[in-house]
């Protein structure tokens, strides 16, 4: 089996990424550009309190480790893109009873919904559920992703959180870096 050449001059069109000392790209990538705005938000040392059955919107992510075009708003958890496309989006929270109980929290769901939580159809929201009626917990963690067609300038993303409980108490989304986040990019080539 013979390994064949490919002119890079001739055989590639577009932009080749180009290591800058190991640390960075400063080009394009090969027919396409960059995956931006991109973000990640992370809640980091809050909490957000949801009551037992009632839908929640979270607001509170208040560390951001990326923001490329400030598209990101943490007083409102809002992600207002500028540059319509479609944009791969996903969250995870930790969604907690808190207190002694083990087996209070028997079902929980987080949400991205695009322009509100209104929206019904799947253009419009993404949503997972865990749904532990007989076996609940003290908490679960949950993640959902999504594609959504954003027009750059008044579509926006939002996470929502929803929990019952046993003894309809209130729950947490518990603010810990590495149990509740949300992020996103620009998908190329799309």
């Amino acid at each position: 089996m013979a390994i064949s050449k490919v002119g890079l001059t001739t055989g590639v069109t577009g932009t080749l990424p180009i290591a800058n000392g190991g640390t960075n790209l400063t080009s394009g990538f090969v027919n396409g550009g960059a995956s931006t705005p991109a973000f990640e938000a992370k809640m980091t040392g809050v909490s957000t309190a949801i009551s037992d059955g009632t839908l929640t919107t979270l607001t509170v992510y208040n560390s951001e480790d990326l923001d490329t075009d400030n598209c990101f708003d943490p007083s409102t958890g809002k992600f207002i893109p500028t540059t319509a496309g479609k944009y791969f989006v996903e969250a995870t929270v930790l969604v907690d009873r808190g207190g002694s109980t083990m087996s209070d929290v028997y079902m929980a769901y987080l949400q991205i919904f695009k322009n509100g939580t209104d929206g019904s159809s799947a253009s419009k929201r993404t949503i997972f559920q865990h749904d532990m009626r007989n076996n609940g917990g003290r908490g679960f963690q949950l993640k959902a992703s999504g594609i959504f067609d954003m027009d750059g300038s008044s579509d926006f993303l939002i996470t929502a959180a929803y929990l019952n409980t046993v003894s309809n108490n209130a729950g947490t989304v518990n603010g810990e870096s590495n149990y509740s986040w949300f992020r996103g990019f620009k998908l190329i080539g799309v």
